[in-house]
């Protein structure tokens, strides 16, 4: 009897949802299998999303005095995790299939990032002199070489068919994906090409991919979730770009090679929404990466 109810207790523990022992558990998991234990961080993180689900439903509920106590809202709280932690056992809500999915796709593209690269640029960062595989365009270049080598030709297709500065497309280009470090994916992790962050308005026909992103609201970062257009390839994106320019910038499409006044064209047509953007795109164009498209500008 005594070895039953031990055995009981032990089940009945693991499925509690205040149990410390949980949570070093699944840091053990992560140390020694991070790609395995994906799941179950996904189902950590659709508990914690319905548990703050349910609080916000308890204080949306009008509280009745005899029930307004210390005592009850320590017992619902206890509940309601309860409650949570069963909801999203098993097949769960379906919240954690998909970070789950997103998770993995992540630890796939980093496990197949070459670990030896030749030739550093001035930013100190390994780098190659073209990209191998598709695999690795997709996951983000590891250089300004790496950028350069990706997308210049495009950039350059793009710029001679509409007059525009190659060398301020590319510097546009490297600032808005930090030399393609950080590429705007969709929620599978496929690029989505847009080099520029340009949003999908009311107008926009192709694809999308909704994001989370920083704006600046009376000089203040806030995190947002923004709609973004998404392209087939980076010459549709150059494509693309370059007709904003000429459309809604022509102060800063006739800026020829001037990188200040191109900058502080963008800035004050309300490109973008940092404060100090004309300042840092102004300083990515006088990068040594860009020296070879600056004479063609």
């Amino acid at each position: 009897m005594q070895v039953a109810n031990s055995s009981a207790n032990a089940s009945l523990n693991a499925k509690l949802a205040i149990d410390a022992q949980a949570v070093g558990d699944l840091r053990s998991k992560l140390a020694r299998d991070p790609k395995g234990a994906a799941r179950d961080v996904a189902s950590q993180f659709e508990k914690m999303f319905l548990d703050m689900v349910m609080k916000s439903m308890r204080q949306a509920t009008p509280k009745f005095d005899e029930l307004n106590s210390d005592t009850v809202g320590m017992f619902q709280g206890m509940y309601d995790q309860q409650l949570s932690q069963n909801l999203t056992s098993g097949t769960g809500l379906g919240l954690a299939d998909m970070i789950t999915a997103q998770l993995e796709k992540m630890t796939s593209n980093t496990l197949q990032t070459p670990l030896k690269r030749p030739a550093s640029s001035t930013f100190g960062s390994p780098g190659i002199k073209a990209i191998t595989s598709p695999t690795q365009a997709e996951t983000g270049t590891s250089s300004a070489d790496d950028f350069i080598a990706t997308v210049g030709t495009a950039a350059v297709g793009a710029a001679q068919a509409m007059g525009l500065s190659p060398h301020l497309m590319l510097a546009h280009a490297a600032l808005e994906t930090g030399w393609g470090k950080k590429p705007i994916t969709d929620s599978a992790g496929n690029n989505t090409h847009n080099l520029f962050g340009i949003k999908a308005g009311k107008d926009w026909k192709g694809k999308t991919a909704d994001i989370v992103t920083t704006e600046y609201v009376d000089g203040k970062a806030q995190k947002r979730v923004e709609t973004f257009r998404a392209y087939d390839s980076y010459t549709a994106a150059f494509n693309d770009y370059g007709q904003l320019l000429s459309k809604r910038y022509g102060d800063a499409a006739q800026a020829g090679g001037n990188a200040k006044v191109f900058a502080t064209e963008l800035q004050e047509g309300g490109y973008a929404t940092d404060p100090s953007y004309a300042k840092k795109l102004a300083r990515v164009a006088e990068h040594p990466a860009l020296k070879a498209y600056r004479a063609t500008a």
